[in-house]
């Protein structure tokens, strides 16, 4: 047996017994452990929160018998010796190499490019995974890459009974999940949170990930790239085109799953931008920069009753917000909290939802300084409206394309008119207050962090995220407040890239330190 040890994305410490049918992960230092017995069940050990919801246990489950044990060394069968190569030195230790060429993709191995091996001769242990082709062991993209094993430890037969088992005084019983909530604690809601069913397959024991990545498994890969391209209805129009996109799923494959199994208090899921480049997730980001110390012209600053303290709401209960939309390909964020915050004041005027047009604003409010596809401001549009007598289309009779258009705004085709705008300005006291008071509210945030694309559900806060005015970059709707079992607020709040993004279209944004910006600068509007 043999212990190899090296750092992938998370921790993990592998041990590995050929012999026996048997391996173990450890996961964050041992915080997490997986038992695989290909003779007999296999087991994980994870934390679970206890009955008060205030700390954690250590918890058994069994995790299915016969499971086939999982090796983190590349197999060395892959690799032809390299015969004019001779012998090496690497680290002060003797060492051989093991060279293989393949300059086409080959889906049974995941490789492409040339692959150098180093092997300890004394031990065959590998030392070094030196090469310069697709990324099989991270799933990333074609480049240079260099793995070196950093230690190497020999281990010794009769510790084999306590590595691969349970603590005795530990009792092991079944995982019972379902289709409505995950089940399981790989896959925790937190509660308090609207659900929405996920897929275990996205939580769970990282064998299937690891065998995949190790050289063998690109058939393995391959599969779960098409099951993906299937569910999302992505096609492609060369080779080469379909292996840069599943080098892309790949990589956010890797990234989404660490995430998860670092346990925060949110969870992140392969949606449809998985295969996007970072220039395409970038466009979605389409409110315009503006500088630190910009100072927001409006008709109205936001008064916040000071002494009373905001109360929990949510505006999505009353009837007050439209379901999510999809902005698409464009940059026209800030059309949607424009119309997502007229929207709402509508509602509460006449009791009736009427959805508003975000193309009318991208269309006509060029003059203002919008940019349609290509960014603009949620001010800028109402600066339009107000330039224009206040009114804005429906939807209905003036539809999305996702693409600039011609301004064909009609006053008949009005669903509502303003009368100014406000500004909130008294930070997240001003921003919950007028939740309370006003409505939904169209706020800008710091949407860069890859968390945030593949946010699926749970409490969101990243560190990632930052508050200036300068780094806003994205404009969404906050539709209400809660508040969690540690006091923490909470922005209830609903983006437009679509449905399938995050919780139904919906993301819960930790209000501590501000996170992401949402109390940085804050609109509404006011009805005429």
């Amino acid at each position: 047996m043999s212990m190899p040890y090296y750092n992938l994305v998370e921790p993990i410490t592998g041990y590995f017994c050929k012999k026996g049918g048997m391996s173990r992960l450890d996961y964050w230092g041992g915080t997490e452990r997986y038992i695989y017995n290909s003779t007999g069940p296999g087991y994980m050990i994870v934390p679970t929160s206890t009955e008060d919801g205030l700390s954690s246990t250590e918890t058994c489950f069994l995790d299915g018998d016969n499971l086939d044990p999982v090796s983190l060394f590349p197999d060395v069968t892959y690799f032809p010796k390299n015969p004019d190569a001779g012998d090496c030195t690497l680290n002060g230790l003797e060492c051989e190499t093991y060279t293989l060429d393949s300059p086409t993709y080959n889906e049974t191995t995941g490789f492409i490019g040339h692959y150098v091996l180093y092997v300890n001769k004394e031990s065959g242990h590998p030392m070094r995974f030196h090469f310069t082709g697709f990324n099989v062991v991270l799933g990333s993209h074609y480049d240079e890459y260099i793995f070196d094993y950093l230690k190497v430890v020999p281990t010794l037969e009769d510790v084999a009974p306590a590595c691969f088992a349970p603590p005795a005084q530990m009792t092991c019983k079944i995982l019972e999940t379902d289709d409505d909530d995950g089940g399981g604690p790989t896959a925790r809601l937190p509660n308090g949170v609207a659900k929405r069913p996920i897929s275990k397959g996205d939580f769970a024991a990282p064998l299937a990930e690891l065998k995949s990545l190790l050289p063998g498994g690109g058939a393995a890969k391959a599969a779960k790239f098409e099951a993906w391209a299937a569910k999302h209805g992505k096609s492609y129009a060369t080779p080469e085109e379909t292996f840069h996109r599943a080098s892309l799923f790949h990589a956010t494959e890797r990234y989404v799953n660490a995430f998860n199994r670092a346990r925060k208090s949110f969870w992140l899921g392969l949606n449809h931008m998985a295969d996007w480049t970072p220039k395409e997730k970038k466009q979605l980001r389409g409110r315009l920069h503006t500088p630190a110390g910009t100072t927001v012209p409006a008709t109205k600053e936001h008064t916040t009753r000071h002494g009373t303290a905001a109360d929990d709401v949510d505006w999505r209960a009353v009837g007050a917000v439209t379901p999510p939309k999809d902005q698409g390909t464009c940059g026209s964020c800030w059309s949607y909290g424009a119309t997502g915050t007229t929207e709402g004041q509508v509602f509460l005027k006449t009791g009736k939802l009427t959805p508003l047009s975000q193309q009318n604003l991208m269309d006509c409010s060029w003059n203002e300084g919008n940019n349609a596809c290509d960014g603009g401001l949620d001010f800028k549009a109402y600066a339009w409206m107000l330039e224009h007598g206040g009114g804005l289309a429906t939807e209905a009779s003036y539809p999305y394309l996702n693409a600039d258009g011609y301004c064909r705004y009609e006053s008949s085709t009005i669903g509502a008119t303003i009368s100014g705008y406000a500004n909130i300005t008294d930070g997240l006291d001003g921003l919950n207050d007028a939740l309370n008071t006003v409505g939904p509210i169209s706020v800008s945030i710091d949407a860069s962090p890859d968390s945030f694309y593949f946010y699926m559900g749970g409490l969101y806060y990243s560190e990632d995220c930052h508050s200036g005015m300068e780094n806003l970059d994205h404009t969404v709707l906050a539709v209400g407040l809660m508040t969690d079992a540690d006091g923490t607020k909470y922005s209830i709040v609903k983006n437009s890239w679509s449905d399938h993004w995050g919780d139904d279209g919906f993301v819960y944004i930790s209000q501590k330190d501000n996170c992401c910006g949402v109390a940085t600068q804050p609109t509404y509007t006011i009805l005429a």
